[in-house]
């Protein structure tokens, strides 16, 4: 009977496409790590009501932008105004300089911080959560702040008699601001008192209060 050679798998061979393969999976579960841990796939953003400094905050993909959830946050700001100046009214949402970035577990891994991101001149006062009410508590007339607060709300186009009106208004806010918010009142009596509604399409929805 003729004898068939038997082939064998050379071991020595096989050795270094198993370590090969090997390399490749730990490659692969390290950079699935990195990314559940480490890559920013929800943007949170955060608006401030114009009118009373409320907070609103949405979370979006970041990817898409779609919205995932929102909710409002009261302040100081904002309750005073609902009890010594509004009972009710309707926010009008103001994009701030701050936002960001979290893993798929809801963890921070990116903070951001730009002037760019504002979508009105009113972030770029910084009043935090209680100078707004100040504002209010210091001016002659809260129906005068209001309305000038409202017309920091959104950027009006660049070179137009609105947006010199509204740098005007907000240079004289953040001055009086930087100098600690003392008399004299920044504004005169009446002064800029045509009536606004911003309508920036950048804004959420505005909601009661």
């Amino acid at each position: 009977m003729e004898n068939i050679p038997v082939v064998t798998a050379d071991k020595t061979a096989l050795q270094p496409r198993r370590f090969n393969r090997w390399i490749r999976t730990v490659i692969l579960i390290a950079l699935g790590l990195l990314f559940l841990f480490y890559f920013p796939v929800i943007r949170e953003t955060y608006f401030r009501c114009a009118i009373c400094g409320m907070t609103h905050i949405e979370q979006r993909v970041t990817a898409f932008g779609c919205l995932i959830s929102s909710w409002e946050r009261p302040t100081e700001s904002s309750d005073w105004y609902q009890a010594n100046v509004e009972p009710e009214h309707k926010h009008v949402w103001v994009r701030g300089t701050y936002a960001e970035g979290k893993n798929v577990f809801g963890q921070t891994v990116l903070m951001q911080q730009l002037t760019s991101l504002a979508s009105g001149p009113f972030s770029w006062l910084y009043l935090g959560n209680y100078k707004q009410m100040e504002i209010y508590k210091l001016s002659p007339d809260p129906a005068q702040a209001r309305v000038l607060l409202l017309k920091l709300a959104h950027f009006e186009p660049e070179g137009s008699p609105e947006r010199k009106v509204q740098d005007e208004i907000y240079s004289r806010f953040w001055e009086w601001r930087i100098n600690g918010m003392q008399d004299p009142w920044p504004f005169e009596e009446g002064e800029f008192l045509s009536p606004v509604q911003p309508t920036d399409p950048d804004n959420p929805p505005s909601s009661p209060d």
